[in-house]
């Protein structure tokens, strides 16, 4: 199908912003759907920031256009090319260069690059004369000579304006690659604010024209799971990617990468091997997907149990970022090794003077909360006195700051997590039996990783992707019986231990092929404490046994499907399934 064919279906895209021949060749390898040809490509291939495309002002259609019919056209045999046009260039002959790139085979232009679309200076260029007007104006007459046109936006003023003028794709651009932020909260953050973005901008385009499509770009989509993230979140079609696909500018990389943006981008709209962050292919994690999605909707607390490094957090997040709540604050707690005066000023706040060392007021958990979602970890290591006002709390919804008086009306979700077994505690009185009845309205089991073997390859490759753009290097390649070794691993750590393995592998093996003793030698230790603090995997359970099972919580609940579900940690949707096999 030709790419105007597909843009009239909304068919999904992936694009690569290329800088040399090379790129290009690797990007069509990979299967992108099109390659656009930018001066801020050929930058990046010189060792030079993209943002050096701002400055060669007077010759950046030279550059590209160099490039783009010397290096590029001639090694792409089926890929569609679009040419960056700065439609500033003083010098330009726009019908004559239009008409030029057309018989070179160009099928469209694109507003980029221009410093027209960077973010402080805008103003100040627009007052000079170097307008977004112009940009829309060179690709309507680009349009009208029959190209397709690519416009590339940075608000919701630029997709309504984009939309308005009838461009073929509007690229949404969340501005320059945020490398540094590739781990963690802050990159999770990122990528909070950019579905937030999207969003307004999608919006925007959408209202002034309902089949506007759309693709995102740059900002904080950097690994191809970051897209996989956004097309969950937004109504985004595609993705375009420049640096991201270049930083490491070797033709094997290349080409996996746009690959791996290519398999995301399908995926959409099939069963979903991933929710968030979370991975999982085979049943045990479709359950944890089904159960989440289901609790989303509602307000009740949430008891998320399971080991340590099976992702309870991850699936907090993503019962808050699915539910009704989503635009309010998600604070996150860990629980652990908190005496009890440390514990009840960090849940609860405390006045300046209340103890000593107490200089100014400190705001606590609930209060930064409220609106919003509290995930507390590892809650079964509060403190008996603190379990005590924690249930108060839920009960009453109110608090009072420590050495305060004022009572405060908080309203808040609770999601609780912990990787003990509450029937061990709860018999002893360290944890409060009226508590877990407070906080197990719903109860999701993370099943640890040796549970879930058909995921690992899957994990494996995610880490492995995120640690190549990290160390710039190409992954090892992992053959059959080494990766047959990492499945039938017991991963004591779970996904904790299986990133810390690959990147070892990233340290020494990065670019070639780990044999099968080094990596046994290497998962020894592991694997020794593995036979100690993990006990014997158990097969997976049939349905015949899971019936079983749920025939006996059903006896014990009195047949209360709800009851049975909150004690098998899954949905009732589960419930049925089974009852029906």
């Amino acid at each position: 199908m030709e790419l105007r064919e597909r843009l009239v279906r909304h068919a999904r895209l992936v694009g690569a912003a290329v800088g040399s021949g090379m790129t290009a060749a690797a990007a069509e390898e990979g299967e992108a759907d099109f390659v656009v040809v930018l001066s801020a490509g050929h930058f990046r291939t010189q060792g030079v920031g993209s943002a050096a495309a701002l400055m060669p002002y007077g010759n950046a259609n030279e550059v590209t256009w160099q490039l783009a019919r010397q290096h590029v056209i001639p090694r792409l045999r089926r890929t569609p090319v679009f040419l960056g046009v700065c439609a500033h260039d003083p010098s330009l002959s726009l019908e004559m260069y239009l008409d030029r790139a057309s018989e070179a085979g160009v099928v469209g232009v694109t507003n980029y690059p221009t410093v027209g679309l960077y973010g402080d200076g805008r103003q100040v260029l627009e007052e000079d004369g170097i307008t977004f007007a112009q940009e829309q104006e060179m690709l309507a007459r680009a349009h009208a000579k029959g190209l397709l046109t690519l416009g590339f936006c940075l608000t919701a003023d630029d997709a309504a304006a984009m939309a308005r003028a009838g461009t073929d794709i509007l690229c949404l651009n969340l501005g320059t690659a945020e490398w540094r932020t590739l781990e963690g909260d802050a990159h999770q953050a990122a990528l909070d604010r950019a579905v937030a973005t999207l969003s307004r901008m999608i919006a925007a385009a959408k209202a002034v024209r309902a089949d506007a499509y759309c693709v995102a770009s740059g900002g904080p989509l950097v690994m191809p799971q970051d897209a996989a993230f956004i097309f969950q979140r937004t109504q985004a079609l595609g993705y375009l990617g420049g640096s991201s696909i270049e930083r490491v500018p070797t033709a094997p990389t290349v080409t996996q990468t746009v690959r791996e943006f290519k398999q995301v981008t399908a995926a959409v709209g099939k069963e979903e091997t991933r929710l968030g962050a979370m991975i999982g292919v085979g049943p045990a994690m479709q359950d944890v997907f089904e159960s989440v999605r289901a609790v989303a909707a509602s307000d009740a607390p949430v008891l998320i149990i399971g080991e340590s490094g099976t992702g309870k957090e991850l699936a907090a997040r993503e019962i808050h970022r699915l539910s009704h709540l989503h635009a309010q604050p998600l604070v996150s707690w860990n629980c652990g090794a908190m005496t009890e005066s440390l514990a009840m000023s960090e849940l609860f706040g405390h006045e300046k003077g209340a103890f000593t060392g107490a200089t100014r007021t400190h705001i606590g958990k609930f209060e930064l909360a409220t609106g919003g979602t509290l995930f507390m970890d590892e809650v079964t290591d509060l403190p008996p006195s603190v379990q005590a006002a924690l249930l108060r709390v839920l009960q009453q919804k109110e608090i009072v700051r420590v050495g305060g008086e004022r009572t405060m009306l908080v309203d808040v979700r609770v999601v609780a997590a912990s990787n003990k077994e509450f029937r061990d505690l709860i018999p002893t009185g360290r944890f409060r039996l009226d508590l877990y009845y407070r906080l197990s309205t719903i109860v999701i089991r993370m099943p640890p990783l040796r549970e879930r073997p058909e995921d690992i390859p899957h994990l494996i490759r995610d880490v492995a992707r995120e640690l190549a753009q990290r160390y710039g290097r190409a992954m090892p390649r992992l053959t059959d019986p080494v990766m047959n070794v990492l499945v039938r691993h017991n991963w004591p750590g779970n996904i904790r231990e299986l990133r810390n393995a690959v990147e070892r592998m990233f340290v020494f093996k990065a670019g070639g092929t780990p044999s099968r003793a080094w990596l046994e030698e290497m998962l020894a230790g592991d694997r020794a404490l593995g036979e100690r603090l993990v006990p014997p995997s158990s097969p997976h359970l049939s349905l015949t046994a899971k019936r079983e099972r749920l025939e006996e919580v059903l006896s014990r609940n009195g047949g209360s499907k709800t009851a049975a579900a909150r004690e098998l940690g899954v949905t009732r949707k589960t419930i049925h399934k089974w009852l029906r096999s």
